[in-house]
């Protein structure tokens, strides 16, 4: 991990992220075929399956005329195209750029 990176936190206070005995070592909720690596609305997501559920959310928003929170979440990385990304269950970065973001779960 990161120096500098922080968990993410939700709203009661309490860390929001994805439990370090399952990062890297379950398959994705969604896809099956890559490792969790951050939270999701049903449980433990791949990053390209992470940025997939913001990128609906932040739709679902803008239909019903909310806002959403901007997601820099990526593989490849957003910043600079690089493969090179990683996530821990609580923060996302990229090995190139050293761009890095805590993340929280997607919007109910």
């Amino acid at each position: 991990m990161p120096a500098g990176s922080s968990a993410a936190f939700g709203r009661n206070g309490k860390p929001v992220g994805l439990d370090a005995q399952y990062v890297g070592r379950l398959p994705c909720c969604h896809c099956g075929i890559r490792s969790m690596k951050l939270p999701g609305r049903q449980g433990g997501v791949c990053i390209p399956c992470y940025a997939d559920e913001c990128a609906a959310a932040g739709r679902r928003a803008a239909t019903a005329g909310g806002w959403v929170a901007a997601s820099f979440v990526g593989d490849p990385c957003l910043a600079c195209g690089s493969r090179a990304v990683d996530a821990n269950g609580w923060a996302f970065w990229c090995n190139s750029c050293e761009m890095q973001t805590a993340v929280a779960l997607p919007p109910q």
